[in-house]
């Protein structure tokens, strides 16, 4: 498994798109971090944490679900998946890599957003935040990225199925107005996106997540099946592939 993640790395360093990704989400930061000096009301650490988080909380799903979908389907565009049947290793390992591969730039990438967000609120506010609060503001951050990274199992099985870039696409900026919709009531746990938000900033405002106990279990238990879902629509397809 090692030499294969190895190997999606190397494709993933020839990708032009994943500098775009880089750059694209830093959009949040750059925008408040300028308006943090440049507007005459000034703000307080918590409104300049909150403004970057939602502005990127609504950024990083169409990022997810765009981009992985992308990398899956170059795979399709340039027939490079007809040459897996050549490989020494089961197509579900292949695939799995991809994901594993994808997982990890896009935390990096996320990671590295978050380390500049919050060093920066901590270099402005220090006086106003203790480390306790910043770190909690890290760990929501966090949260938040490895929760919705999640979801790319979904995003490879849609393009896998469709083969179409496009419809990939317009389900990842889809998915931006239906957790905006189903974000404040308690329906929300029903889509994956809603839920990672909910739950994710629990951890820094408890009145923002889930007050009730069934709720946070009952919306664990629903993302859990999505993915779950998705990994084996994965498996499935692998078996179909394999059978060409």
């Amino acid at each position: 498994m090692n030499l294969l993640v190895r190997n999606e790395f190397m494709k993933l360093k020839r990708l032009k798109s994943i500098y775009f990704v880089f750059v694209l989400s830093f959009f949040p930061y750059i925008v408040n971090t300028v308006g943090l000096f440049l507007k005459k009301t000034p703000y307080d650490a918590t409104k300049y944490y909150m403004f970057v988080f939602n502005q990127y909380a609504f950024l990083l799903p169409a990022i997810v679900f765009i981009f992985s979908g992308f990398y899956f389907y170059i795979e399709y565009k340039n027939k490079t998946m007809l040459n897996w049947m050549s490989y020494p290793f089961k197509n579900f390992q292949l695939i799995f890599s991809k994901i594993v591969a994808t997982f990890i730039v896009l935390f990096s990438i996320s990671i590295v957003n978050h380390v500049f967000h919050l060093a920066t609120l901590w270099i402005v506010f220090q006086n106003e935040q203790s480390f306790s609060d910043v770190l909690s503001m890290f760990l929501t951050s966090v949260l938040f990225t490895v929760l919705s990274l999640c979801v790319i199992p979904i995003a490879a099985l849609l393009a896998s199925i469709t083969k179409n870039i496009m419809v990939v696409s317009i389900a990842g900026v889809l998915s931006f107005f239906v957790m905006t919709i189903l974000l404040a009531g308690n329906v929300s746990i029903l889509f994956p996106f809603s839920f990672i938000y909910r739950i994710s900033m629990q951890t820094f405002d408890y009145e923002m997540g889930y007050s009730d106990f069934a709720l946070q279990a009952g919306g664990s238990a629903i993302f859990a099946a999505y993915i779950l879902a998705a990994l084996i629509g994965l498996y499935v397809y692998s078996k179909k592939t394999r059978s060409y």
